[in-house]
């Protein structure tokens, strides 16, 4: 992909962004704060390419989030999103816990009755 000089200047202030926060959604001020007021409409303009390249997308009015092709452009590796644990239960013939009594000792109780 191809980037103007603005938008490398961009990119870079974005990494440097995501390497302090390490996080995707990024403050919109934050990286304005950057730009020098007689370079601002140059800035504008290449963070406008950006979006339309799709290496970030608006989140709200003040923030922005970093895609995965941004990620890529600004040269980091996109976290890979593991798959969630699946809960596998308790093994065949393991005795039932309730309310952190076996069923042995519930049985006993029955029995005898509750003491205290």
């Amino acid at each position: 992909m191809d980037f103007t000089p603005g938008e490398k200047a961009v990119l870079a202030q974005i990494r440097v962004l995501y390497s302090i926060a390490g996080e995707r959604e990024q403050q919109s001020k934050a990286l304005r704060m950057q730009w020098t007021p007689s370079h601002y409409d140059a800035y504008q303009r290449a963070f406008g390419g950006l979006l339309e390249k799709q290496l970030v997308e608006n989140a709200g009015a003040q923030s922005f989030r970093i895609t995965d092709a941004g990620l890529k452009a600004i040269g980091v590796s996109v976290p890979r999103v593991m798959p969630p644990v699946q809960d596998v239960g308790e093994p065949q013939g393991a005795p039932k816990q309730v309310r952190g009594r076996s069923a042995f000792s519930r049985l006993m109780a029955g029995l005898l009755g509750e003491r205290t």
